[in-house]
């Protein structure tokens, strides 16, 4: 049974790399072979902005916060 969902959920993020790929492709004009194999790399790159991602989300959360917070002082 857990080999037939991993299996499952391994299909579907295939799919939806290749979907993402196909877009890709489509917004940058580029073939599809291009996109596929520079895909790795695009995805290591996400990967690593991560933490500066939630670091921007946090200050942008404690920011509105704070005018929230002002907003309802005044």
């Amino acid at each position: 049974m857990r080999r037939l969902l991993l299996v499952g959920v391994v299909a579907s993020a295939a799919v939806a790399l290749y979907r993402r790929a196909q877009e890709i492709a489509d917004e940058e004009d580029r073939p599809l072979a291009d996109v596929l194999t520079d895909l790795p790399r695009r995805l290591w790159q996400d990967i690593e902005t991560i933490p500066d991602d939630l670091r921007s989300a946090a200050e942008e959360g404690v920011a509105a916060a704070q005018r929230s917070a002002e907003s309802v002082d005044a």
